[in-house]
């Protein structure tokens, strides 16, 4: 989807470019941070909504129950079996496209509208990202008119597409406080080695105050990427160079000899080889909504822990766990004294 301009922030990531080992650079709390999880953990007890620690082993388990509704492949079939990818082309042929009749193109946005099964959504946002500003705002206006369902719609819009203005549009319209479908996106995105991905999904978290992403904000705000090439990547030399004659070419002419000297160079010093290095990348929009949205729940800056993945783990293992769950109890204790 391309052509919506929008007011939003482009942020930039920053990155270095480190020589070394990058257990030295990123400390993370476990080998696959962000993989799936051994088993036994969640985030919070389904009793009181009570937070547990991020595991020492092991990755972030999901923050959403995944088992509830149904999944992607699930909705990918069904729209197959419906044939929704079709009938969205045959409206977009017949009314939509060049057509510059109005009242033709409002016909054609009118049964676009009268797709309301979450399977037509997908086929719906790439049939028609190459419409008209009209048609794609007016395809974000109607799924934010579609429940749940179509606010995880609008966040994989403001996540995955490769227009600014279309993720901005989407991102503005995903309600606060996120629904179980728009975290389940937002897990996903967060878990992307794609640093586009996990940056836009960042910033909708941090847009949203989506506070069940900060396990996840924690370890996708810093992301390392091994350097690949063959051979030397760079070398540094601090060197005094000598000039001697290496050789001597005789050279022989009519009652004439002479020798063409070939000049050599010795160098002395030390030369520095980078065969390997690794990328260090920080997702500043990811960092941005992790010190804000902390910050603004804890009531305490969080700003100090910078980029530092173990200080964070350890902020929210041993302070914010225990301050959360106080406040849910004190929360449950008022609720059972107001009954």
């Amino acid at each position: 989807m391309s052509g919506v301009t929008g007011d939003g922030e482009m942020s930039h990531t920053a990155m270095s470019i480190q020589c070394g080992i990058a257990a030295l650079l990123v400390w993370l709390p476990a080998a696959s941070a962000l993989g799936q999880a051994d088993g036994g953990w969640e985030q919070t007890d389904p009793r009181y909504g009570l937070l547990s620690p991020i595991p020492v082993n092991g990755g972030v388990p999901p923050i959403v129950d995944f088992m509830q509704g149904r999944t992607e492949a699930d909705l990918d079939d069904w729209a197959k079996a419906r044939q929704y990818a079709k009938t969205i082309r045959q409206i977009a042929h017949k009314y939509l496209g060049r057509m510059r009749v109005e009242s033709i193109r409002a016909q054609g946005l009118a049964e676009l509208k009268e797709l309301t099964d979450p399977a037509a959504f997908m086929p719906m946002i790439r049939e028609l990202d190459r419409e008209a500003d009209d048609v794609r705002l007016a395809v974000l206006d109607h799924f934010t008119g579609q429940g749940s369902e179509g606010q995880a719609a609008l966040a994989w819009v403001a996540i995955y597409d490769d227009d600014a203005g279309d993720r901005y549009q989407a991102a503005r319209r995903v309600t606060t406080p996120p629904s179980e479908p728009v975290l389940a996106v937002l897990d996903k995105a967060l878990r992307s080695p794609k640093h586009e991905v996990a940056s836009n999904a960042g910033a909708l978290a941090g847009a949203v105050n989506a506070l069940k992403t900060i396990p996840l904000l924690i370890i996708a705000q810093t992301s390392s990427d091994t350097v690949t090439q063959q051979g030397d990547l760079a070398w540094i030399a601090i060197q005094t160079q000598r000039p001697f004659i290496r050789a001597l070419i005789p050279i022989v002419n009519d009652n004439v000899a002479a020798f063409q000297p070939i000049v050599g160079v010795i160098g002395e010093g030390v030369v520095m080889r980078v065969v390997d290095a690794v990328v260090v990348v920080y997702r500043t929009p990811v960092h941005r909504s992790l010190v804000a949205m902390t910050t603004s729940d804890w009531g305490q800056s969080t700003a100090g822990f910078g980029y530092d993945n173990r200080g964070w783990w350890e902020w929210y293992n041993n302070q914010y766990v225990p301050f959360k769950n106080e406040e849910a109890r004190v929360a449950r204790l008022a609720a059972e004294e107001g009954d």
